[in-house]
């Protein structure tokens, strides 16, 4: 008889597919970008995928920092995409990036000390294991919070940039049409007439001795 899946794995199950499939639009940002920061995260969640396929004890708790993990990655995509300068992001995001990755391999070696007979495992003492996942949690949400405030931002940035063309276009416009009118035309063809008029006068005086 197969073994019946417990919730517990199949919420692992699932939330591993989602990744993979994060981990693949992930790849091709990092294939697009050649920034070897991206390249450093794009390993490391690979081999957590390859990890999971083998836990045998927490596989709650990897199923959860997993999904804060694919969230996170969305979020980093989010901000490049909606970004509009490809590599060149801000010294800020850059660091963000770097802090992502240290907390990438605290849980690649909190979910790998989750093996059956673990040689990790063995060098923890006991409730370190419960510290590493604490700074795996924090990391994960302190990112989260970044990135999300980030990609908000850039939304909001182009939005208002969008709003104030749309005034200036409007403007122009406006512009226009207070030209089109007939009382402005006599306006401007008055001072044209002027201005005519005065350089034909300064072009009659006699030169200079």
């Amino acid at each position: 008889m197969p073994h019946q899946l417990t919730i517990t794995e199949v919420r692992l199950n699932n939330i591993s597919k989602c990744v993979a499939i994060t981990a693949n639009t992930f790849d091709v940002l990092v294939d697009t970008l050649k920034i070897s920061g991206l390249e450093a995260i794009s390993n490391t969640v690979q081999s957590l995928l390859n990890l999971l396929q083998t836990i045998k004890q927490d596989k709650n708790e990897c199923a959860g920092l997993m999904e804060q993990t694919n969230e996170l990655l969305k979020a980093i995509i989010g901000v490049y995409i909606k970004s509009d300068t490809g590599a060149e992001l801000p010294p800020t995001i850059l660091t963000q990036l770097a802090k992502f990755t240290e907390t990438l391999h605290k849980i690649h070696t909190f979910v790998e000390a989750q093996q059956s007979g673990s040689k990790i495992k063995k060098f923890f003492r006991q409730g370190e294991l419960g510290t590493l996942l604490k700074d795996c949690k924090a990391g994960l949400q302190q990112g989260l919070d970044f990135f999300n405030t980030q990609a908000l931002d850039i939304t909001t940035n182009l939005r208002e940039m969008e709003a104030q063309a749309q005034l200036q276009h409007q403007g122009i416009l406006d512009i226009i049409e207070d030209l089109s009118s007939s009382d402005s035309a006599s306006s401007i063809s008055k001072i044209y007439s002027d201005s005519y008029a005065s350089s034909n006068s300064i072009s009659m005086l006699p030169a200079e001795p």
